[in-house]
């Protein structure tokens, strides 16, 4: 069930449509996010294709699977938790119908803001004649390529002809996030109108755990508020209100009085057997009277250290931990499974937004040493064994280090409702963006995210001479402190983007008439992953040149098949056709026979 060394899941194929089937409807959240895996994912919801594939090197590729899944695609994420891309593309402009920023408001009596921390995946697969596939993939992963070790979970349902009261808690998150969308514009309708249609279908999805060692399941979007006014917590569930004979955490991230509780919870039964996994700068966080029931592991130092060890170039070490959120409870013959975003901290009982399904199963099937040998691979004191037994370390003491200060001010200017307009100057354009309440920023600055011009926060910002590829609604946040320096991008709603913005991000991408033979033939390929590939290296041979007259009848073939299997696809030809500046670009003699060809087979696209 959970064996590192050889249950892994590939996240790009959780993604994936089954077998005949496309992505109807995608709703996804993330605490944290990087573009690249986001364009990764969109390439696995688009194209089946893995998100480390080749494909997303190729531009060409990237903008057809950024415009066929912009409208059918929400991404919701923590606002300033967007990581800043090494190298930016003008693609990601393509992003900004997907990114939705989430703020939550700061609750009463407590002294920081709670985050937005679930993460997600609903998804609608849908094919001719056949009933529409729901998936839920629940994880502890952000959308990130951070190498840490994390669990995931997923499942298939379909569609019933009554409500199906396991989904009730679907519908209300839905709710939340379509309702989290503050924006006027027209992708914003479109996007509300997308979940408000997901939720209204997900209320009759009956999902199926397919299992004979789990029986039943819940779950929970902690935090969200139904409709009855109940919101959703963890004080009901037998992890958190009943005594236990065994119990596992595995969690990152630590606060003491939560360890405390779970330690300290007796109800009858004596000696109760308890494993506590972590990182070790999380037992920094603990007591020695907190945590006198728990066996504690924490991974091995050479694990995480990961390629460190092997690796000569400094900008090439990505240490690895665990990051996975797992909660084990047994009590006599009954045992749950808790899996998802949830750390054993106050901040994610008590405020954060988060997703947690339970699983329900019996002692036969699940319980602690079951588990362990999982994880363990085999027993605890096993060579083979990534985590090893640890004590608390000597101190105790933890101090708020820079990056989280920096963090902070961050989250801050974020809560301030900036906002952005565009003016067009001769040739070149200047952005002006405001920021309400602004004080003490001196060691904050802000670009554009296309653009290296930097300025240093203030309540009125201007930046002068961009170029209409370095307009965005995306913007780079630079805080710094004495040597430490944090970049993270933030989604500013701007107004007056020129219209013509995205006819030139097609034009950038469209170089020459190579790269639209290359495309139509992806496009009209029978697969289109092996079309792509198969085009990737007929270019590096030096196959295209001047003639025409030997690929048109191969591309004219294709047209006719496609014309009779999947006609949907000429709407992209018609798309780049209206968008490209054809001189230079398509084929002398194309757009002819294309016009007549969708003459002769009556085709309307």
């Amino acid at each position: 069930m959970l064996k590192p060394k050889i249950n892994r899941l590939d996240y790009g194929t959780l993604l994936a449509p089954p077998d005949e089937y496309t992505l109807a409807a995608a709703v996804g959240t993330s605490y944290s996010l990087d573009f690249d895996a986001l364009v990764g994912a969109c390439m696995a919801l688009g194209l089946s294709a893995e998100t480390d594939s080749t494909l997303l090197n190729n531009p060409l590729y990237l903008l057809d699977t950024l415009r066929r899944t912009g409208d059918r695609i929400a991404l919701f994420c923590q606002a300033g938790q967007i990581h800043a891309p090494s190298n930016a593309s003008s693609l990601y402009i393509l992003l900004e119908k997907i990114v939705f920023q989430v703020l939550i408001k700061k609750q009463k009596n407590h002294p920081q803001h709670p985050s937005f921390h679930p993460k997600l995946w609903l998804l609608k697969y849908t094919r001719p004649n056949d009933d529409d596939i729901y998936r839920i993939i629940i994880l502890s992963r952000n959308l990130t390529y951070d190498r840490s070790w994390d669990v995931s979970f997923s499942m298939d349902g379909r569609k019933k002809k009554k409500l199906i009261k396991e989904s009730k808690p679907l519908v209300d998150l839905l709710e939340y996030l379509r309702d989290s969308i503050t924006s006027s514009d027209s992708n914003a309708k479109n996007k509300r109108a997308l979940i408000r249609r997901l939720a209204n279908e997900v209320g009759s999805v009956e999902f199926s755990l397919n299992s004979r060692e789990f029986t039943d399941f819940e779950f929970i979007p902690v935090g969200i508020q139904g409709e009855d006014g109940y919101k959703y917590n963890m004080n009901n569930t037998p992890l958190f209100s009943s005594s236990f004979h065994e119990l596992m955490i595995m969690s990152p991230f630590l606060s003491s009085t939560v360890v405390s509780e779970f330690n300290n919870r007796k109800r009858n039964i004596e000696n109760p057997e308890c494993i506590l996994i972590t990182r070790q700068e999380a037992l920094s966080r603990l007591k020695p009277d907190q945590c006198t029931r728990f066996s504690l592991y924490t991974m091995k130092e050479f694990i995480v250290d990961g390629e460190s060890a092997i690796s000569d170039d400094a900008d090439s070490i990505k240490k690895q931990d665990i990051h996975a959120k797992i909660f084990m409870w047994r009590r006599y013959s009954n045992s749950e499974l808790y899996l998802g975003s949830l750390n054993a901290t106050h901040s994610a009982l008590n405020g954060n937004i988060e997703f947690v399904i339970r699983i329900s199963s019996r002692n036969k099937w699940l319980n602690l040493k079951k588990l362990t040998e999982d994880l363990f691979l085999g027993a605890p004191d096993n060579k083979d064994n990534p985590f090893e037994l640890t004590s608390l370390p000597e101190s105790t003491e933890t101090e708020e280090d820079a990056q989280f200060l920096l963090e902070k001010q961050i989250n801050n200017i974020c809560r301030m409702t900036p906002s952005a307009s565009i003016e067009e100057t001769g040739e070149t354009f200047r952005i002006n963006i405001k920021f309400s309440k602004l004080t003490d920023v001196e060691n904050l600055y802000i670009s554009p995210l296309l653009s290296n011009k930097t300025e240093q926060l203030s309540s009125l910002v201007i930046i002068n001479d961009l170029s209409l590829l370095q307009l965005s609604e995306f913007y780079c946040l630079i805080a710094k402190q004495d040597e430490v320096q944090i970049r993270r991008i933030i989604k500013i709603p701007t107004e007056n983007i020129p219209e013509r913005r995205e006819k030139a991000l097609v034009t950038d991408v469209f170089k020459d008439t190579r790269c639209f033979y290359q495309y139509i033939s992806f496009l009209l390929g029978d697969d289109q992953i092996m079309s792509a590939l198969e085009n990737s290296e007929i270019r590096n041979s030096g196959f295209y040149g001047s003639a025409s007259n030997i690929i048109m009848p191969a591309l004219y073939e294709r047209m006719l098949k496609t014309a009779a299997t999947s006609p949907e696809r000429f709407g992209e030809i018609d798309y780049i056709l209206n968008m490209v500046d054809k001189e230079g670009v398509v084929p002398d003699g194309f757009v002819e026979v294309y016009n007549a060809f969708k003459k002769v087979v009556n085709l309307r696209v």
